[in-house]
């Protein structure tokens, strides 16, 4: 009997211990369950944020990168149309008045060449000394000498201006220069008016800048110089064309005909004076004889005052 006792409570504790044990492990169990089930909220709450996160960022980089950009270009591609839809119209324009252009071209190159023709290809010293013989073949004035200058620019039409004006005749640079010369000369007042009607009026491309002028009381005439710029034009089709001078005689003796001018000179003061000293005597004798007559009248005068 105490063997069966002694069994069965062996038994029976075995049993207690093996339900607590078996309770033990369930306990774990349904804990580990449960931190289980809070680490797999978190992780799908995290996961949630994350996903969230990730959708903002995708909508910022759309917008930015997509949404921004296609704005922007599509804001160019107005501005560059509404730059093309005013170039067709401008285009549409010339286009219409196409013939009115040309013709207003055509004027404008005329006026040009005009304009350019009146200048010569270059100006030389030769010009400078053939000028002062004209003016003394056509004018009483004694040139003592002739003060010239180098060349100097003026003006320059740039290479690509030029281009564009697709002119006929000028394929670089157009340069305008100008020569200056000083004529030390004597003249007469009357003379020197004739010699800058003859200046005003040459061929060349010439301009009186500066006119100096003393009077010699002694021999009545004047002494002094102009100041003359001759202009010329390089870049042209045109070509230097020198002076005639064959008809003219070589050498350095009395260039500028001085002698020949002066004993000119001389005789048409001795002219003038004579012709003063005569028209001086004519009076004196109209005067004598207006007295002469009136002498006569009164001699008579007398005699019939005596007979009466």
């Amino acid at each position: 009997m105490a063997r069966e006792k002694k069994e069965k409570k062996v038994r029976e504790k075995k049993v207690r211990e093996k339900k607590v044990k078996e309770k033990k492990v369930k306990e774990k169990k349904q804990k580990q369950a449960k931190e289980s089930k809070s680490l797999k909220n978190f992780f799908n709450q995290k996961t949630f944020l994350g996903i969230t996160l990730v959708g903002v960022l995708v909508l910022v980089a759309v917008y930015v990168f997509v949404y921004l950009d296609y704005t922007q270009r599509t804001q160019e591609l107005e501005n560059s149309n509404q730059e093309l839809l005013a170039t067709v119209r401008e285009l549409e324009e010339y286009n219409t008045n196409m013939e009115a252009y040309m013709l207003e071209i055509e004027e404008i190159e005329e006026e040009i060449n005009a304009i350019l023709e009146q200048y010569p290809a270059d100006t030389r010293e030769e010009d400078a000394i053939m000028l002062a013989v004209e003016l003394g073949e056509l004018n009483i004035i004694d040139f003592d000498a002739i003060n010239m200058e180098e060349k100097e620019s003026v003006y320059t039409v740039e290479p690509y201006l030029v281009t564009a004006a697709a002119m006929e005749g000028l394929d670089e640079s157009l340069v305008f220069a100008q020569k200056h010369a000083v004529y030390v000369n004597e003249t007469t007042y009357s003379e020197l008016k004739s010699v800058i009607r003859q200046i005003y009026e040459s061929d060349n491309r010439i301009g009186i800048d500066n006119i100096v002028y003393t009077k010699n009381e002694e021999y009545g005439i004047l002494e002094g110089n102009i100041d003359i710029y001759f202009y010329s034009l390089a870049g042209t089709d045109k070509e230097y064309e020198a002076p005639d001078i064959a008809e003219y005689p070589a050498g350095s003796s009395d260039l500028f005909r001085s002698e020949e001018t002066a004993r000119q000179m001389a005789m048409d003061m001795l002219d003038e004076m004579m012709g003063e000293g005569e028209d001086g005597m004519d009076g004196e004798e109209d005067m004598a004889g207006e007295e002469g007559i009136e002498g006569e009248d009164g001699e008579d005068g007398a005699e019939e005052d005596v007979e009466n």
